[in-house]
């Protein structure tokens, strides 16, 4: 099965990097805009556009070293978890990120492989580094 799977190394130490996973403000200014839901606090609805909805729920944190994400409903539902491990490095940290569940490489597959490496090696790198992340609806198209 394909898997999507990155690595960054960010200049931010992993308590920063944790922070900027779990934090619905911060995923907001690196990702996309992100907020809590009202009924159950483990779930972030994630906005693509002005009405596309995406609900995660947060299974599993480890401070500074691990988050783990399930889509409830939408697009990546069925393609298994988000996870992302950080360990502590010289400069900083080192985010492995990887989405398991794909069956097949095909366009949409390219797409969100594509999408992870931007969204990662630019827009949290800069985000955490610079102040300056590069959110949707602010990306760039790929």
């Amino acid at each position: 099965m394909p898997i999507i799977a990155h690595r960054v190394e960010i200049e931010a130490t992993p308590e920063e990097v944790f922070d900027a996973l779990n934090n619905p403000k911060e995923l907001s200014a690196w990702w996309t805009p992100a907020d809590v839901n009202d009924q159950d606090p483990a779930i972030v609805n994630f906005r693509f556009g002005e009405s596309h909805i995406v609900p995660m729920r947060v299974e599993e944190t480890v401070a500074s070293e691990l988050v783990k994400w399930q889509c409830i409903e939408g697009p990546w539902a069925d393609k298994g978890n988000f996870v992302f491990e950080l360990e502590s490095i010289e400069r900083g940290t080192n985010l492995r990120f990887t989405h398991e569940g794909w069956a097949e490489i095909d366009d949409f597959f390219r797409h969100c492989n594509s999408k992870w490496g931007f969204f990662l090696a630019v827009s949290l790198k800069g985000l955490l580094e610079t102040g300056v992340g590069q959110p949707s609806p602010n990306d760039p198209a790929i």
